[in-house]
């Protein structure tokens, strides 16, 4: 397993979230390097944030073999491509924008457009936005 690569999986902290760390474990064990999982949260949320939601992600992370790491900060996608350039992302894999869309994947794709992101809807089924010059698993859509 390459230690200085990984497949980077972002959480919200909501409960449903465990859809992407599933996926994120199947993509790190396809290309053999580590699972990291990042889950974003307002600074609003600060010590109020949803604890529960957060201890279940961070244990559904560790049964993955994965290590969850949690900032607390207004700017996710720019915090997001941060941390992915710092584990050394191969990949990274979100849920599905949602109305209103928030722009993180835009954003993200943007810093890194370098990096294929794999989209997880809530029916499993994953879309990708793959880099011009490599080709992604299925363009459209797979599930796990």
């Amino acid at each position: 397993m390459d230690s200085k690569k990984a497949v980077l999986v972002c959480v919200t902290g909501q409960h449903d979230c465990d859809r992407l760390i599933h996926a994120g474990k199947c993509i790190a064990q396809q290309r053999n390097v580590q699972l990291q999982v990042l889950c974003v949260q307002p600074t609003s949320k600060g010590v109020n944030g949803d604890c529960d939601e957060l201890e279940y992600l961070r244990q559904t992370s560790k049964e993955a073999d994965a290590e969850m790491t949690v900032y607390f900060n207004d700017e996710a996608a720019y915090t997001a491509a941060a941390f992915a350039r710092h584990v050394g992302a191969v990949h990274i894999v979100t849920g599905m924008a949602e109305e209103p869309v928030n722009g993180f994947i835009d954003v993200l794709h943007s810093l890194l457009p370098e990096i294929p992101i794999s989209m997880v809807a809530k029916d499993k089924k994953v879309y990708n936005i793959c880099p011009e010059n490599m080709g992604c698993m299925p363009r459209l859509a797979y599930s796990f």
